[in-house]
């Protein structure tokens, strides 16, 4: 897998200066810690908590030895041994969303409530895609319209793993719901001693900007740090709203709110895989919500990763996102620009692709568009490799001035490594396009989709037991009727 780390926003005084206020934050400011369970944890470890306000002060030496136990590089293993991923070294992957309230129909273009038949269809689109290694899945969502609540999580983690070999995403919302997605990836792994042995399933635990860590959120973290699952701590702090309007003051409180999770988590189980997660941008302050797709996202990414590095944890960041409601021109320069700087930064996992409308709302054929794009930057990654063969002199030499190289052989053996050929991007003269049918690149995109669903399938796909025992688990959960 490709590399970033070729671009960088911080200077190393000033991820020190980010690095002392974090531990100010911590220490003297504290972070609200909801679950009682995880404040007597921190108490015992020798934190400073206050139960009447459940402020948590954490202490400099405590931090730092979770930091240290934090692993900076990990695998995580999918069903289908090919599809494995080592999370090291700035390496950069794709994790397309998946489960979202809302989705753009297909045939007729508008939104409407995502139901379980759609969970099934966007996994297998990003099954098919090349340059999605990780994916998010529907266990995270919330609510899946015709399913029941309770039992969402099950639903979607089953469309999952039947849809796709690749690793998929579990739910770490609640005790209950984090036990539930860990058990159907122990069937799976054959087990819960060989799920510990071989991680297959990750989850997030979001904080709760500014420096919240709340109860459910809390469990899950919890409950995948003593299987020994990764989980990736993520902040969402918004500029200007739930935190300082400064992006240095954004960042101090993002990595106190992420560090704060670290500590727990390596509290519970040293060497937990996690990621520093971020969601940071800034808010629209005309229009009073999130701007997802601006560009200080892109900077905040960048940052982000340089003090991931700095602490040696790997890092989720959030790109190819946009605020447009269509998959037009705006939508294309947001999920560019920042899904390039992110990569470049060398963010391990880049989450977001397949969303538009402030990530509200998901789409087949954004994850189609949006794995182009992805091609297309790690093809940027890779950059120029420089020797003999590739200055190529003799053949300059052969072919002279005024010559070609169309039918050179040196032509034919590098023209697939050298040139990045989409199959979407249409570069053809306009009277053959228009020959064509005149297709825009939603109506491109349309037809991959439609193609996909007929004639895509699993690689590896589930075995008929395991299924069978995993279909027979999501309905304990539906008649338990508690989620």
């Amino acid at each position: 897998m490709y590399k970033g780390g070729q671009l960088k926003i911080l200077t190393k005084e000033q991820i020190e200066q980010i690095h002392i206020a974090t531990l100010d934050i911590l220490q003297n400011i504290g972070v609200f810690i909801q679950l009682d369970k995880a404040r007597k944890i921190l108490k015992d470890a020798g934190a400073d908590v206050d139960e009447k306000t459940r402020i948590v002060r954490f202490p400099e030496y405590l931090v730092m030895e979770a930091v240290k136990k934090a692993p900076s590089r990990f695998t995580i293993y999918a069903r289908n041994r090919k599809k494995t991923i080592k999370i090291e070294d700035k390496k950069v992957y794709f994790e397309p969303m998946i489960g979202r309230l809302n989705i753009i129909d297909l045939e007729t273009g508008k939104r409407r409530r995502t139901n379980i038949e759609d969970v099934g269809n966007l996994i297998k689109i990003a099954d098919a895609m090349e340059n999605y290694q990780i994916l998010h899945s529907g266990a995270m969502m919330p609510h899946i319209e015709g399913v029941p609540d309770h039992a969402s999580h099950v639903h979607g983690y089953l469309q999952g793993v039947r849809n796709s070999d690749k690793i998929i995403k579990g739910t770490g919302r609640g005790v209950h719901r984090a036990k539930d997605c860990l058990k159907m990836a122990s069937i799976i792994a054959g087990g819960e001693e060989e799920l510990r042995k071989r991680p297959m399933i990750f989850t997030t635990s979001n904080t709760i900007s500014p420096l919240q860590h709340h109860s459910d959120q809390l469990e899950g973290l919890i409950e995948y740090a003593k299987m020994g699952q990764p989980v990736d701590i993520a902040s969402e702090p918004q500029a200007g709203a739930t935190a300082p309007a400064t992006l240095a003051g954004l960042l101090a409180q993002q990595t106190a709110e992420i560090l704060a999770g670290v500590t727990i988590a390596q509290l519970v189980n040293p060497g937990t895989p996690l990621f520093y997660g971020t969601v940071g941008t800034v808010m629209d302050m005309r229009m009073g919500y999130i701007a997802i797709g601006a560009i200080e996202m892109g900077i905040i990414n960048v940052a982000s990763a340089q003090i991931a590095q700095f602490y040696g944890l790997p890092c989720r960041g959030t790109a190819s996102a946009t605020d447009s409601k269509l998959l037009d021109m705006q939508a294309g320069y947001e999920k560019a620009l920042t899904a390039i700087m992110a990569a470049l930064a060398g963010i391990n996992t880049i989450f977001y692709p397949g969303t538009i409308e402030l990530a509200l709302t998901i789409s087949m054929e954004s994850l189609v568009i949006d794995n182009e794009i992805a091609g297309m930057i790690y093809r940027a990654l890779r950059g120029i490799e420089i020797n003999d063969d590739t200055l190529a002199l003799d053949i300059i030499a052969k072919v002279g001035p005024g010559g070609h190289f169309l039918g050179q052989k040196h032509t034919l053996e590098h023209i697939r490594t050298e040139h990045f050929i989409p199959k979407l991007s249409n570069r053809m003269r306009r009277d053959k396009w228009e020959e064509l049918g005149s297709k825009d690149i939603w109506t491109v995109a349309k037809e991959e989709v439609r193609r996909i669903l007929k004639e895509h399938e699993v690689e590896v796909p589930l075995e008929k037991d395991v299924e069978k025992e995993l279909v027979n688990y999501v309905k304990e959960v539906e008649k338990r009727g508690y989620s």
